[in-house]
């Protein structure tokens, strides 16, 4: 099972983990990382407003360069008690971040935008995360690795730090960056990939 692509497909990020995942439909594309700045959290009334902007503004970014292409961007933000946790800036922040988290559940939201030419739409998954209590200890060796400082909330849950996780309700795949099972969906419906294989095609 796999998909094909009716026109060019871009990925507007430079994450890996997205890239990955997008790669599971099995159609060729290419990553375009934006160059626009991140607005800040403090510019909007809540979370979820402030990830959808960030992703509309990466797919508008990258669209402007590639008219012909369905550019996807997408932000991935972590909430906890209503605090945006971002990406930390140092070893203090990320251990900060973890110990906010440990032995609670906090949301982790992934949003996306797909624009191509003058249609644009977006969504939107939230996932719960609980983690276990976390040993001083742990967090010490984890916030002493390079893993922590790329991702939002200090942690990925496809990495060694998926360790703390106790349980999730939700789409893991929106944890990692990308909720590609919807976002299929959505490509899918919008007639910008279809199903193929096994004289297949829907």
């Amino acid at each position: 099972m796999y998909f094909k692509a009716q026109q060019p497909v871009v990925l507007a990020s430079q994450s890996p983990r997205r890239r990955e995942l997008l790669e599971m439909l099995g159609f060729d594309f290419r990553v375009i990382p934006s160059k626009k700045e991140e607005p800040k959290p403090e510019q909007f009334q809540n979370a979820l407003n402030y990830v959808i902007n960030c992703a509309e503004v990466k797919a508008a970014d990258v669209a402007k360069k590639n008219p012909e292409a369905v550019v996807i961007g997408s932000d991935t933000i972590v909430v906890c008690d209503g605090e945006i946790l971002l990406k930390p800036e140092d070893k203090k922040q990320a251990m900060e971040t973890l110990r906010k988290l440990s032995g609670r559940s906090h949301e982790v939201i992934t949003a996306v935008a797909i624009k191509s030419g003058n249609s644009e739409m977006q969504f939107h998954e939230t996932t719960e995360v609980t983690f276990f209590d976390l040993p001083d200890s742990w967090i010490e060796a984890y916030t002493n690795t390079d893993d922590p400082y790329d991702k939002a909330g200090a942690y990925g849950i496809q990495t060694l730090s998926g360790l703390f996780v106790e349980k999730i309700n939700g789409d893991y795949n929106t944890v990692v960056g990308l909720p590609v099972a919807r976002l299929a969906r959505k490509l899918s419906d919008a007639g910008y990939i279809s199903l193929s294989g096994s004289r297949v095609e829907c």
